[in-house]
């Protein structure tokens, strides 16, 4: 909550908010404002589907999330990332990895606005308002970095998971059509949220999803056989995107909420519109586009798009990349590294973990065009 003495000087008094897009970051936004006191908020777009088919939305428990954590449905003090080679358990003392289905999170914004946000599914803003907030999503730049998967939510016969462990990355999978892993949650010992997961230019039929999971299970979970009881599909780009309208106030994925090298953006989202809400709280004369608080640091955007770049010229040694930056850290701080809240001394040992001669190669060439 915003303290008492803020809320006397900032813009809760002044011209409407509005808001476009009622998803994930359009919803966060009208819930931050709405507990801090802000009136005349306006919200416009038609409810996202997430709020009614269910998504998981991945994140660590990190500061400023406490009722994120508290409506997670699972969290998990462990996590692994496995390669042929080799197979890495972290564990966190303070972070624990926490799943949040898309349904209770976009419904508990609901609530919490319900009756004090004006929600007009059919209509759009008017451009003289002093304050709009855009989360529609950008468009993504033909031959970007992808990630996109299918999954399903099953129970098996025989009890088979460890519910105290998560699966990031198992990489004993198909790579021939790019990087490609599976990504499993163990909700108990008998059901698990089991997802194949590729990074490439190029979304796959259904089919190839689908197969890569029956063949994992076969190969290395004695399941005793399964009933399917929720699938779900997506597809998020790992690249640097443009907003929508650069004259309006870019939020979630439209305001560079998705972190490139991974994907993951709940927390970057709840960042942003934390800080908005803060400045607001304090500000006269609101925001503008260039003042708009960054949800990921300017670093580790250069470190991601150095990364990225490696990935696309060498997607054969990416469950080797991603299994060295598991093995050089701790559990806590490979949760603050992917939450984007890594201490000085995490990107040191990141940094000397990496192959050298890749890493120059691709920083080398992005300085080279970065000149041109």
């Amino acid at each position: 909550m915003i303290p008492q003495s803020e809320q006397q000087t900032g813009w809760q008094t002044g011209a409407p908010i509005a808001i476009i897009g009622a998803g994930c970051a359009g919803l966060s936004l009208a819930r931050r404002l709405t507990l801090d006191g802000f009136k005349n908020i306006q919200l416009y777009g038609p409810l996202s589907p997430a709020a009614t088919k269910g998504h998981s939305w991945g994140f660590w428990a990190a500061e400023g999330l406490a009722d994120q954590i508290r409506l997670a449905a699972h969290r998990w003090p462990k996590w692994q990332i496995i390669t042929e080679q080799q197979k890495i358990t972290q564990s966190a003392d303070t972070a624990p990895y926490c799943r949040l289905d898309s349904r209770t999170w976009l419904n508990h914004c609901l609530d919490t606005i319900n009756g004090q946000v004006a929600h007009l599914a059919d209509g759009r803003p008017d451009q003289n308002e002093t304050l709009i907030f855009d989360s529609r999503p950008p468009s993504v730049p033909e031959g970007a970095m992808l990630q996109h998967f299918r999954g399903i939510e099953i129970k098996t016969n025989n009890p088979c998971f460890d519910p105290e462990t998560a699966v990031l990355m198992d990489f004993r999978c198909d790579q021939s059509r790019g990087i490609h892993f599976i990504y499993l949650l163990p909700y108990s010992p008998n059901e698990a949220l089991v997802e194949s997961t590729m990074f490439s230019p190029t979304p796959e039929q259904d089919r190839f999803y689908d197969e890569a999971i029956t063949r994992y299970l076969d190969a290395y979970w004695t399941t005793g056989g399964y009933q399917i009881r929720h699938q779900e599909k997506g597809c998020i780009p790992m690249a640097f995107l443009t907003p929508v309208d650069k004259s309006l106030l870019p939020i979630g994925a439209n305001g560079g909420c998705v972190r490139p090298s991974s994907g993951y953006a709940f927390s970057f989202i709840q960042r942003q519109v934390d800080k908005i809400s803060q400045q607001l709280a304090t500000s006269r004369q609101g925001l503008s586009p260039s003042s708009l608080p960054r949800p990921i640091r300017r670093f580790d955007l250069f470190l991601d798009k150095i990364f990225l770049r490696v990935l696309r010229r060498h997607p054969d040694r990416a469950a080797e990349l991603f299994a060295r930056i598991a093995a050089r850290l701790t559990g806590d701080e490979f949760a603050r590294f992917m939450s984007g809240l890594a201490e000085f001394s995490t990107y040191a040992k990141l940094i000397t973990a990496m192959p050298t001669g890749l890493f120059l190669k691709a920083l080398w060439d992005e300085g080279k065009e970065r000149q041109t």
